[in-house]
């Protein structure tokens, strides 16, 4: 992305600065160093390590995903949020908080080697040479000859035959002027080539709001942004667009980052000298873009700045972008905070000036998605192949919507409904006859308007059928052929919706249904006759009359609720996909009169029973048993904790270690009553346990019963 940008620090150049006696530094073998405002010495470093350093601790870690604020670069922010992050945090809505990072500072985080070292970049003639810098002059002809030489402490290089000559100073292209001109005083018939070796290292300092303020021994060819990712870049408190430049006392240059950022342009970007200043103010006046545009972000203003301005530096508006009503909120007078709306379509199509307002520090621009409804489109929906929208042309029929052959077989063509929202809000429900509109019939072949609904039903036809409802795309009756299975439903009605909850699925058979209504009957009346004999077996023993009397009224009470609390003919099923359920064993033969419902996800647990108040609780993941009893208030005196079980949306119940095992959406944790003190169970179970062989009712169905 960026070429050149590694500093330069010699083993050669660290010496000399060594023993030329510079403050702060100290020769080292291999390498010079770089120094703090305050004198301490920083580790040296080789020109390969300059920019392999170790990102400041309030950078951000390389290798993850692109952080908000400059896009492209692979990383994101580590640290807290800056001061200025945090204060915009607080005035978006929790979805935008994301948005607010100040633009352009990740940049600085991207590890060194990412850029390019600037050893090999060939040198430009309007480079001035200077202390250090090695010259490498080639001779041929009469007179051949390879001379490097060196500038001196003193800007002179040393030529045999020729005699010293001051370069310190001059261009490049002049030095090589001087140096021919020199030769040819001395020698004849000969060619030259002048190139530059080894070039010198230069020092400059980087202070203010920055990441590493210090000096900083740097390539003779760096300019002021090298010095800048030497250095770390600025801090979130540093500016991006007023960075100065001073060089002997006076300020000689302002770089605006931006510019780069933005456009890519470098030419302000002027090469350093010896002793350069780089300096970073405290970063201005900001303002933050959020909502749809291209690049959401914290953005720093420099001047007057317009609406129109800012939304430019965040990349524009995206496609979704509403421009006819934009929000800019404010604080006034440090006091309060308010809120224009105003629109810059206006500004953009007919140029008014009041449409685009200036924009003032700590100002937040919001710009808001368009309504993301179709309204150019009518609704094809129920017995059909491919339902979904339709283009709305203009003079749409309902014949031109219902080719002949995207009918499903079990559609009804004696009526349809169109389903129109009138102008009031109100629903307007039109009947049709698909055979009338394919014959033109003008009261059949009703044009279609925006938003209208064109519901295909079934027809019901008596004998070999079955119902589906709930969260599928085409509920209904639909007859069913011999053979046929629980798969071949489930697609016929074109699969789950996004938001059914299979799982939770009631599967009802009525021959089922019959069969248990039957045997509950018994069940029932075995149960009363055997209270009966109870009573009179009892009546003289150890339980006194009233204990007796109180205990068989509550056993009557909980048998008569059998009959409103069970939900008779039900099958326990596992539901899915169609093409995962096909060839399992949960995928069933269909049989006349079933009945299927898929419910919508559950987003609740349901606490029942012996607990303070009975409710539905918010769902959490991995959480027990316990935590939903705890959020229905507890356990009532009488309840009896250590029974609770979960009761699953399919209709399968957990009874053993049922505390440890984890609660899913949709379930139901039941905590049933104590009856130990009250009951004498053992008369009573070895009844029970007679009754089930003889009437075959399911254990689940008389667990319930105990349970009550």
């Amino acid at each position: 992305m960026m070429q050149g940008l590694s500093g330069q620090v010699g083993g050669q150049q660290g010496q000399q600065m060594a023993s030329s006696g510079m403050p702060g530094q100290q020769g080292s073998e291999g390498g010079g160093g770089s120094v703090s405002p305050f004198g301490a010495l920083q580790t040296p470093q080789t020109s390969q390590q300059l920019f392999q350093r170790t990102p400041p601790a309030s950078r951000a870690v390389p290798g993850q995903f692109p952080a908000p604020g400059f896009p492209g670069i692979d990383c994101v922010p580590s640290e807290p949020l800056s001061p200025i992050e945090a204060s915009f945090e607080k005035q978006v809505p929790l979805e935008l908080s994301a948005q607010v990072r100040q633009f352009g500072y990740t940049i600085f985080a991207a590890p060194a080697g990412a850029f390019a070292s600037i050893e090999d970049i060939p040198v430009g003639p309007s480079y001035v040479l200077g202390v250090g810098d090695e010259l490498t002059i080639y001779i041929w002809g009469r007179v051949e000859s390879v001379l490097p030489v060196k500038v001196d402490r003193n800007g002179e290089i040393f030529i045999p035959s020729v005699g010293k000559l001051r370069v310190w100073g001059l261009s490049f292209e002049k030095a090589e002027e001087l140096i021919r001109d020199h030769l040819a005083r001395v020698f004849a018939g000969f060619g030259t080539s002048i190139t530059l070796g080894r070039l010198r290292t230069i020092r400059v300092y980087v202070v203010g709001e920055v990441a590493q303020p210090g000096a900083y021994n740097i390539s003779s060819l760096s300019t002021l942004t090298h010095a800048l990712f030497a250095a770390g870049g600025p801090t979130k408190q540093g500016t991006l667009r007023r960075i100065t430049l001073q060089r002997g006392g006076r300020r000689v240059a302002e770089f605006d980052f931006y510019d780069f950022l933005m456009r890519g342009d470098k030419s302000k970007d002027v090469r350093l000298e010896s002793d350069d200043t780089v300096f970073i103010p405290p970063i201005g006046p900001v303002a933050t873009t959020i909502g749809d545009v291209k690049r959401p972000a914290i953005y720093e203003i420099n001047g007057e700045t317009r609406a129109a301005d800012l939304l430019t530096m965040a990349g524009g508006a995206a496609p979704g972008g509403y421009l006819p009503r934009v929000q800019l909120q404010r604080f006034e007078g440090n006091a309060t905070r308010i809120v224009k709306d105003f629109s810059l379509a206006d500004f953009y199509q007919r140029g008014l000036a009041e449409a685009n307002p200036s924009v003032q520090d700590g100002d937040l621009l919001r710009v808001f998605p368009v309504d993301s409804r179709l309204y150019n489109v009518v609704m094809l929906e129920g017995f059909i192949r491919r339902p979904g929208y339709y283009e709305l042309r203009p003079g749409l029929r309902v014949a031109d919507l219902l080719p002949r052959n995207e009918l499903l077989p079990e559609a009804f063509m004696d009526r349809a409904e169109v389903v129109r929202l009138k102008a009031d809000q109100s629903t307007e429900v039109i009947p049709f006859s698909i055979k009338d509109a394919w014959a033109g019939k003008p009261e059949a072949n009703l044009e279609l308007q925006s938003l209208d609904r064109v519901v295909i039903g079934s027809e019901f036809r008596p004998g070999s059928s079955v119902q589906i409802a709930g969260q599928v795309r085409r509920p209904g009756r639909y007859a069913i052929a011999e053979g046929e299975r629980l798969s071949s439903l489930v697609e016929r009605a074109g699969g789950f919706m996004p938001e059914a909850f299979p799982k939770g699925a009631v599967f009802t058979r009525e021959s089922v249904r019959k069969n248990e209504q039957v045997q509950l009957e018994k069940f029932i009346q075995s149960m009363d006759q055997t209270l009966l004999a109870e009573t009179a077996a009892y009546a003289g023993g150890e339980y006194g009359a009233g204990n007796l009397a109180g205990a068989q009224t509550l056993r009557q009470s909980l048998l008569r609720s059998l009959s409103s609390a069970l939900t008779l003919g039900r099958l326990s099923i596992q539901l899915e996909p169609a093409d995962r359920l096909r060839g399992t064993p949960n995928d069933i033969l269909l049989e006349d009169g079933d009945s299927l419902t898929v419910p919508q996800y559950p987003t609740s647990i349901t606490v029942i029973g012996a607990v303070r108040n009975s409710a539905a609780v918010l769902y959490k993941p991995d959480e027990t048993i316990d935590y939903y009893i705890g959020r229905a208030g507890g356990v009532r005196q009488e309840g009896d904790a250590s029974q609770a079980y979960i009761l699953k949306p399919d209709g399968s119940a957990i009874f053993s270690f049922a505390k440890m095992r984890k609660v899913d959406a949709g379930d139901a944790v039941v905590v049933p009553l104590s009856l130990e003190a009250k009951i004498r169970w053992a008369p009573f179970i070895k009844d029970l346990v007679t009754i089930i062989a003889q009437a075959s009712i399911p254990i689940g169905v008389i667990w319930g019963i105990m349970k009550q």
